[in-house]
This record gives C-alpha cells, structure tokens and sequence, in this order.
C-alpha cells in the first residue's frame, strides 16, 4: 500500500447535473439517485484493494455519502486532462509511485482489473489502461507520470482510447491493455446492468429493483 495509490473522480450526485443522459428514460432525481449509489458502492469496493483511494471531488465540501476511509480531495483544472493531470502529480508528489484513476460509472466491474492495473506498473516505466465500449477508458494507470499524455486531449470524442495509447507509445513506456468493459451513460447502458443484476452492489441494486417496478424495465 506504501506506494500505490487509486485515484477516484466524482461529482456531487446533485439532481441535474450528474447522469444527464439517463433522463430519457428516467427522471432527473432518479438519475442522480443512481448516480450516488454508483459512487457509494464503488468507494466501498475500492476500500479492499489494499491501496490508498484519493477521492478528487469536483466539489469538495459538504458530502451527504460514506467514503470508506479514502481521503478527499479538490479537482483542479480547466477542464478533464488538466484536472486528472493534476491529480496524478499531486499524488506523485505525496510520494506514490504506482496511481491509477478510475471514475464510478462501472459498478459490475471486476476488482481483478484494478489489481491487474496495478501489477502492471510495479515495471516501470508503465502504462495500464482499461477501454470502454465507447471509444474511452475507465481506468489508466502510470509509473511515471506521462507528462503530455493529457495536454490537449478532446475527452468527449470516441478515439480518446485511441490515441491516448498513440501517446504512450510515442512516449516509449511498456503499455498494458486490461480487458474492455462498459460505463453506464445511456438508457441501453442501464439495461444492460439490469441484465447483469447478479453482479450489481448492494446499493445499486436497490435502487435498479425501484426503477424496474416503476418504469416495467
């Protein structure tokens, strides 16, 4: 645990603004109410990997949920690579070695992928990173920080995966690719976890069974 470090980034699971692409099918407080059960239930699955979780919030103060005991901290930046960027030099400079970010958007991931993210970068210099279906990725790790892989990256386009790994590959570090699973966005993502009910956490779980008795899902 002494140098490996799991960078986590939220936001405040306030109605209208998180999960704004589930509103077609639910309603805005819902939305927001999964959202929250998301971040709840993966802040409690990453309290067991036996790393330190750095939780970077995109608002700080006045958290309404349990973080099972990671430490809470400020995103900073103009916009998404500016704000990861500095998020993994913060922690570098906290004295970790082996970061990686993920977000809370995965709820049925498996913890082997985190773990597999994080033997990858014991070699150095490593990058481990994990695809989505959509064209990003849900997870990327580094030992040593790869100082322009963010610098000007364009996060809603759907070859961020792409050429994030270009980068790293002209930067000349050893790349692992962990297998690819899904982030929840979209009305079909939130079926496709209803299907995968046997692997949802506990607070998700709840929260599907009230939407799939109101909306017949």
């Amino acid at each position: 645990m002494e140098n490996k470090a799991l960078i986590v980034f939220a936001r405040s699971p306030k109605v209208g603004q998180v999960k704004s692409r589930l509103t077609s099918l639910i309603s805005p407080r819902e939305a927001a109410e999964i959202y929250r059960a998301f971040l709840i239930d993966s802040l409690k699955q990453y309290e067991f990997l036996g790393v330190a979780v750095r939780l970077y919030m995109s608002v700080k103060k006045h958290l309404d949920f349990p973080v099972y005991g990671a430490t809470i901290w400020q995103q900073v930046g103009n916009d998404l690579g500016e704000r990861m960027k500095h998020a993994f030099r913060e922690s570098a400079e906290a004295g970790y070695e082996q970061i990686v970010i993920i977000g809370t958007d995965h709820p049925t991931l498996p913890d082997t992928f985190i773990q597999d993210a994080f033997d990858a970068l014991s070699h150095r210099p490593t990058m481990s990173i994990g695809p989505t279906e959509d064209g990003g990725y849900y997870l990327l790790g580094m030992n040593p920080l790869i100082n322009d892989l963010f610098d000007g990256m364009v996060y809603s386009q759907p070859d961020v995966y792409r050429l994030t790994l270009e980068r790293a590959y002209h930067s000349g570090v050893n790349v692992v690719e962990l297998p690819k699973w899904y982030d929840v966005d979209t009305p079909d993502d939130l079926k496709r976890l209803m299907a995968d009910e046997s692997l949802v956490p506990q607070n998700t779980l709840k929260v599907l069974q009230q939407l799939r008795s109101k909306y017949k899902l």
